[in-house]
């Protein structure tokens, strides 16, 4: 997921900077471009390229932005669009509209669009495309109703409701208008994607984490809702929900994606992981852990909880090694194998004859666990070892894995665990049982959907129920038939 920033502050000396600063805090989100763009009274200035924020932004080009008198700046950390990065994908993107408007976008978005290719045709008359990132598609869409309705509400209602069943998305524009510019803040009407602001030292800022607040020394002011947009502009700042419909916040993101001293729908990311490694001591009750060890980085929060409700010793016996890399944008199997084994080191003398507790945020596909923590574990001496799990077993993709087809079904670990069969039918200690076979440990122990809701709240948990924020009509064939073998088979059986 990208991580993206918006800042508005008239007269703020260090505007840029700030930028800077807020938008490397979302450096966990991304690795592989970074962004930023400025607006003043004349106009937007954008840089942009491959690669970290230190590797692409750095104090000459803040102080040549700082030294145009920004009013606002907008902030991108992007993550693996594509096997490939290519620059002229990378974000902010500036909007070119075929003939003269009045209006100049330039527009970064967490998010995604599906099957936009009729999006895309009903805009190519007016607008033209110079990149394959969806960021561009949304933001003509954007420029075409801020022309038609000005740099008013209006515009952002008619985005959300294009938007409704086919795409997720949060963003944060810079508008200029010939006279002077504008931060744009909107998010989609279910706010599926993390959004959230706050007033820093006079400066509004806007992001996709809290991290970024605290980065800049404030303190988040909340969450937005579904459907609300921010006009930041010489009148005033004025944030507006736009559409009153059900929220469906992503719950994978609070276990998975977010910097752990972020908030998630008012509640610290770390606490949240915490109470569910507490939640799986309450359904698992008895262990043969000597000790608790967590699967670095993302397993520390549950695997806290775990010790404190197993009221075993919690041990940082497993080390994520200074040459690893960021296994879960690798899209080839036999390379994430491969580059695991790198990821890992382990601390013998914690571990040599012990019976452990590993705690982890989640399984998706199994590898780095299979071939990475569990492997080293071992191989320091580990007894055995029970795999406790913060998310419950994973029967479907994510909807931004779609475009690849059913092999984003078919890689996930409960589906490799059930190969030649369904999962569906199946109660969750068989479930846990496959999969422990499949990664090689003697326990695997999930969470249920239950005991997540319970903390986190309710939301879309897309990857164990197929509740997605995306509407039917635009599902895969292949998934449709998934989803309703999924519900077949529960049938009245305890969910998963």
């Amino acid at each position: 997921m990208d991580g993206i920033v918006g800042i508005y502050g008239v007269g703020d000396s260090e505007l840029v900077s700030k930028a800077f600063f807020a938008t490397g805090a979302c450096q966990h989100r991304g690795k592989a471009s970074t962004g930023l763009a400025v607006a003043n009274r004349k106009g937007i200035h954008i840089h942009k390229g491959l690669g970290r924020i230190a590797e692409v932004i750095d104090y000459p080009i803040i102080r040549t932005f700082q030294h145009l008198e920004p009013v606002a700046a907008i902030g991108n950390i992007g993550y693996t669009k594509r096997r490939v990065p290519e620059k002229v994908n990378v974000e902010p993107i500036e909007i070119h509209p075929k003939r003269g408007s009045s209006l100049n976008v330039v527009l970064t978005m967490d998010g995604y669009l599906i099957k936009e290719d009729d999006i895309r045709a009903e805009l190519e008359p007016d607008y033209r495309f110079e990149t394959n990132n969806k960021t561009e598609i949304v933001g003509a869409l954007l420029h075409k109703y801020l022309v038609q309705e000005g740099i008013r509400f209006d515009a952002g209602r008619r985005l959300v409701d294009r938007m409704e069943g086919r795409g997720t998305f949060a963003l944060t524009a810079l508008v200029h208008d010939g006279k002077e510019p504008y931060l744009v803040a909107l998010n989609d009407d279910k706010a599926f994607e993390p959004f959230c602001y706050a007033v820093v030292d006079g400066a509004f800022v806007v992001c996709s984490e809290s991290c970024s607040h605290r980065r800049l020394g404030g303190t988040t002011t909340r969450e937005y809702d579904g459907a609300e947009m921010t006009i930041c502009s010489s009148r005033g700042i004025e944030t507006k929900r736009l559409i009153g419909r059900e929220m469906m916040p992503d719950i994978f993101q609070a276990v998975y994606f977010g910097n752990v001293a972020s908030l998630f729908r008012g509640k610290e990311i770390f606490q949240i992981r915490r109470e569910l490694g507490l939640e799986l001591t309450r359904r698992y009750t008895s262990s043969r852990a000597d000790v608790v060890i967590p699967n670095p980085e993302s397993g520390w929060g549950v695997s806290v909880g775990i010790a404190e409700g197993l009221k075993k010793n919690l041990y940082p016996a497993l080390i994520k090694l200074p040459q690893a890399v960021r296994t879960f944008q690798e899209g080839v199997q036999m390379a994430r194998s491969q580059e695991v084994g790198l990821k890992f080191g382990g601390v013998d003398s914690l571990m040599k004859g012990k019976n452990i507790a590993m705690g982890d945020d989640s399984i998706v596909r199994g590898t780095v666990s299979e071939g990475g923590s569990v492997w080293v574990a071992y191989n320091a001496g580990a007894r055995f070892l029970e795999f406790w799990v913060s998310y419950g077993p994973m029967f479907f993709p994510s909807f931004k894995e779609w475009h690849r087809g059913i092999e984003c079904l078919q890689e996930l670990a409960v589906q490799r665990a059930f190969a030649g069969d369904n999962p569906y039918d199946k109660s969750l200690d068989e479930v846990n049982a496959a999969v422990a076979r499949l990664i090689r440990v003697d326990e695997v122990r999930y969470n249920v959907i239950e005991g997540v809701r319970k903390v986190t709240g309710d939301g879309s948990f897309q990857a164990m129920d197929a509740s997605y924020p995306i509407g039917e009509a635009f599902w895969p064939d292949w998934l449709k038939k998934e989803v309703e073998a999924f519900h077949r088979y529960r049938g009245g059986k305890r969910s998963v």
